[in-house]
């Protein structure tokens, strides 16, 4: 499924849409029919930073958001 992200630049603290693929990726648990599931997220392609141009995302890594 695509979806849309922003992400923050940990540099400048500029906001960046980035399109990415959401996969769903099976956890581990302690009982054996009870399957759980974490969403990540993957990057289309390589984004840079509009402000400083650092990269922000790469293709090849998934990302998990956390609160």
């Amino acid at each position: 499924m695509l979806t849309r992200l922003k992400m923050k630049c940990s540099e400048c603290g500029c906001w960046n849409s980035v399109l990415m693929n959401k996969i769903l990726v099976e956890q581990q648990t302690s009982e054996p029919k009870v399957k759980a599931y974490t969403a990540m997220y993957e990057p289309l392609q390589v984004v840079k930073c509009r402000g400083c141009g650092k990269v922000i995302a790469e293709t090849k890594e998934l990302i998990k958001i956390r609160k």
